[in-house]
């Protein structure tokens, strides 16, 4: 499908029809959803020597494609290409560099990043803190993940049910099933749904950590968020 579209353009061009930032947007974003990155970078260029600027959402397509193939070094280089360009890499593209670097286990990274969106007034929200204590729970630094979990809600933000399965897998894996079984209840409290993923984090965590009392605690768990 992306081929026909790129056919068009072609003719569209040669008719002496000018794509404009919407035509190319839409092309880079087509190319990017068929993996073909290459394709859409070299795009970028071609639309700037047609005189076409770059936008934001522009880079926010590439970057978010760079980071599902895993490729943090390219998003890094689109970073650096927008700000060369006077564009301000925006919260998206932020939380995406720190999601890629926390899925790497480059935690120091992702806290740099962290700083610089600060210093930038780029306002972290909780979708950039989630990566954070999901980085450091899979690199089994439970503390930082439970110090930044209280950080987040003495600013104001409210976990969501991400935020808790991601402490909840950290409490396990670190031995401390107890912790995990109070924020759990404490999570049901605030009106947080668990989802099957949390169900599945809580069943893992308590066979590892032998629980003999599995079966009887579960028996009072709110079921009904399954169905």
């Amino acid at each position: 499908m992306v081929d026909h579209a790129l056919q068009l353009f072609a003719n569209m061009t040669e008719k002496g029809v000018l794509a404009n930032i919407i035509t190319y947007n839409s092309l880079i974003h087509g190319l990017c959803s068929f993996g073909r990155e290459t394709e859409a970078a070299k795009m970028l260029i071609d639309m700037e020597e047609e005189g076409v600027s770059p936008s934001v959402a522009t880079f926010n397509i590439l970057v978010n494609s760079f980071c599902k193939e895993g490729s943090v070094k390219d998003v890094e280089l689109a970073v650096q290409a927008m700000v060369r360009r006077g564009l301000v890499p925006d919260v998206i593209i932020y939380n995406a560099l720190i999601d890629g670097y926390c899925l790497r286990g480059e935690i120091d990274d992702a806290e740099k990043v962290l700083d610089d969106m600060v210093k930038r007034d780029i306002v972290p929200n909780i979708i950039t803190y989630n990566s954070l204590i999901n980085g450091y729970c899979k690199k089994k630094q439970i503390d930082k993940a439970r110090h930044l979990f209280q950080d987040i809600q003495d600013k104001g933000l409210i976990p969501d049910v991400v935020t808790y399965s991601s402490i909840l897998q950290g409490l396990y894996d670190s031995g401390n099933p107890a912790a995990a079984r109070e924020l759990f209840s404490e999570m049901q409290t605030k009106g947080h749904t668990p989802t099957v993923l949390t169900y599945g984090i809580l069943f893992h965590g308590m066979c590892k950590n032998s629980e003999t009392k599995l079966m009887h605690w579960l028996s009072s768990v709110r079921w009904e968020a399954m169905n």
